[in-house]
């Protein structure tokens, strides 16, 4: 098949907004490998790796998710939401007065469900991995609370007051990559950065 044939035939396909999804989750693996690094203390490949498995889990649930919900959306709004995902624009109708207010609270929204996804997708890579914490048996517990005890009586029990080092790591790393998204796709929508 010639070049141009092979074109044409995929200008029908949304390539720019594939691209530009690949390019985001390209800039979220990165950054949130960044923060898991220095907050985990792990090495270079195996953040990639995590980043890499915990962005690709959240990205392919959520395309899931949105293509299932999609079609449970009234036509006026479903023309919006498609031509924002596929071209990043909306049309003129109905909608477009309070889609600020929708955009804002589905962001919000998707923050806390990619963040329990990441979190959730990261405690089963380390089962897999057969790197878990230790299961929260009654024997665990009275383990860790004798050893809180002594670490108190010695005055070593600052800095670990009960937060998961995992969650917290999680949560910044997915606080920057979605501050990042967000500046990329203020820049484009603002600025036509990259032609839209």
């Amino acid at each position: 098949m010639p070049t141009t044939n092979l074109l044409s035939e995929l200008g029908i396909m949304p390539l720019r907004a594939i691209a530009f999804q690949s390019l985001l989750l390209m800039m979220a693996i990165v950054l949130e490998a960044m923060v898991l690094r220095q907050q985990l203390r792990l090495g270079y490949r195996t953040s990639m790796q995590y980043s890499a498995t915990l962005n690709l889990l959240a990205t392919s649930l959520g395309w899931i998710v949105f293509l299932a919900l999609e079609a449970l959306l009234p036509l006026s709004l479903r023309s919006q939401v498609i031509s924002y995902v596929l071209f990043n624009r909306f049309y003129p109708n109905g909608w477009q007065d309070v889609l600020p207010v929708v955009v804002v609270v589905v962001a919000i929204a998707a923050f806390f469900a990619t963040y329990w996804i990441k979190l959730q997708g990261l405690i089963w890579l380390l089962r897999l991995l057969g790197q878990a914490p230790p299961e929260n048996t009654p024997e665990v517990i009275e383990s860790n609370r004798t050893q809180r005890y002594e670490r108190a009586r010695r005055a070593q029990i600052e800095g670990q007051r009960g937060h998961s080092p995992r969650a917290l790591a999680v949560l910044e790393a997915n606080a920057v990559s979605f501050t990042a998204i967000l500046v990329v796709l203020l820049l484009v929508t603002q600025i036509g950065v990259i032609g839209w």
